[in-house]
């Protein structure tokens, strides 16, 4: 007897799997349709969402004004930092011109005695110089050598005759009324002035024409 090969009963009317699955693959296949369940927007919820971000802008404006006032406060107080440390440098850097300026100040009033007598020297020598004498041309040679160093430091020697009095800068100790001279001149310098720089140490003492 023939042994009969009975088909699978898989999907229970005597069809095989291949044949179910052919005939799935032969139907059509229905397509599935999205709708948007939302529909269109209407003017009032348009009108909302105008005004939200209205809002927001409105919001950011605000902060970026805060923070604009924050930057110029900073700024200013930048500016004032600045400025205190531009004037505390000035300070530091005039107090320690002023006490160089004392300093040599100092040793300058030490030394003009000495130079008074010099000067007082080399002025009894007067009549030694048309002899040649050789001491008298060192000592104002020895003079002359000073004075060039004192001028290279900044010394200036006050010795205004001929001029007009100024008494910022001399001293009057005498008056005298001179014919054909003009008042306020200065007639004779007693003792030499000096200064440092603009800085006045001694002030020149003179005689002054005064007209009666």
């Amino acid at each position: 007897m023939e042994n009969k090969k009975h088909k699978g009963s898989g999907s229970g009317n005597g069809e095989d799997k291949e044949d179910v699955l052919i005939k799935q693959q032969s139907e059509p296949r229905e397509e599935k349709k999205y709708s948007d369940s939302k529909g269109p927007k209407d003017d009032k919820e348009l009108l909302s969402e105008v005004k939200e971000l209205q809002e927001e802008i409105d919001l950011l404006r605000k902060e970026l004004s805060h923070y604009k006032k924050i930057e110029e406060e900073y700024l200013d107080r930048l500016k004032r930092v600045h400025a205190d440390y531009d004037n505390y440098r000035k300070r530091v850097l005039k107090e320690q011109v002023d006490i160089i300026l004392r300093a040599n100040k100092e040793l300058i009033e030490k030394l003009l005695p000495v130079i008074d007598s010099f000067e007082q020297a080399l002025e009894m020598g007067e009549d030694l110089k048309s002899v040649g004498d050789d001491f008298y041309k060192g000592v104002k040679m020895i003079f002359g050598k000073l004075m060039d160093v004192m001028q290279k430091e900044g010394i200036a020697v006050i010795n205004p005759a001929g001029e007009e009095f100024n008494p910022h800068i001399c001293e009057a100790v005498i008056t005298e009324s001179v014919k054909d001279v003009e008042e306020g001149t200065v007639l004779e310098v007693l003792r030499k002035g000096y200064k440092l720089n603009d800085f006045l140490i001694r002030p020149a003492v003179v005689k002054v024409c005064k007209k009666n």
